[in-house]
């Protein structure tokens, strides 16, 4: 019995002591700083001043933005920058705050509701579909990269509908494509940050004047 015993003891220490290393091996490090600092990622969000716009008589009607579609190779949240046609790639520790397609709706919205053009500009979101339905996609959103300078590229196609026309073939009143390039004038992500911005900038206003005057000539008619 006293050789079984120690026996015994033996092997609850060797147990004990099995189980000590396997925390110290797989999660103890876990919680201890390896000495080397880690990489912050930064969030970036377009931002600029609201248009200035011309003065026009408002349209005592309502427009809603639907949610903007997006290229899949954009469809994401990654400052994606290109050297050619082919190549394609992001940065490791800058990534935009949302999906490019919510940034520029959300931003082309706030402008429409600044202009005063329209009676109610509303988001997708609203209750109200509105007279008219102005909706949009994204073919580019990138930083372009080669010899002729870095720059932002931005290219959408607008399109904006008479919910009131009977006929499904009159609905579309408007569409158009819109590109706009911006040169960098700090080559960083913060840089590209504020050169897409400056291009969603005057893109905007001239969105949101086309669709003005193509709203008021279908009133019109």
């Amino acid at each position: 019995m006293g050789t079984f015993s120690l026996f015994i003891k033996r092997l609850r220490r060797n147990f004990r002591g099995g189980l000590l290393l396997f925390f110290c091996l797989v999660i103890i490090p876990g919680c201890v700083s390896t000495g080397k600092p880690q990489m912050q990622t930064e969030s970036y969000l377009i931002d600029y001043k609201v248009p200035v716009f011309e003065k026009f008589a408002k349209i005592d009607d309502t427009v809603r933005i639907n949610r903007f579609t997006i290229a899949t190779a954009y469809n994401n949240s990654n400052m994606i920058f290109r050297q050619d046609g082919f190549s394609l790639d992001s940065f490791n520790y800058n990534h935009w705050a949302v999906n490019p397609a919510d940034m520029v709706g959300d931003n082309l919205l706030r402008d429409l509701q600044e202009s005063g053009y329209f009676r109610a500009a509303f988001s997708r979101y609203a209750v109200d579909e509105g007279r008219y339905v102005l909706q949009g996609g994204i073919e580019e959103f990138y930083l372009r990269t080669d010899k002729s300078g870095n720059a932002a590229v931005i290219s959408l196609e607008i399109t904006l509908k008479d919910i009131k026309q009977r006929e499904a073939t009159k609905r579309i009143i408007y569409q158009k494509k819109y590109r706009q390039e911006e040169l960098l004038k700090d080559n960083s992500p913060r840089g590209y940050c504020q050169a897409m911005s400056l291009a969603m900038q005057k893109l905007s206003q001239q969105i949101i004047v086309d669709a003005y005057l193509a709203a008021r000539s279908s009133e019109n008619k």
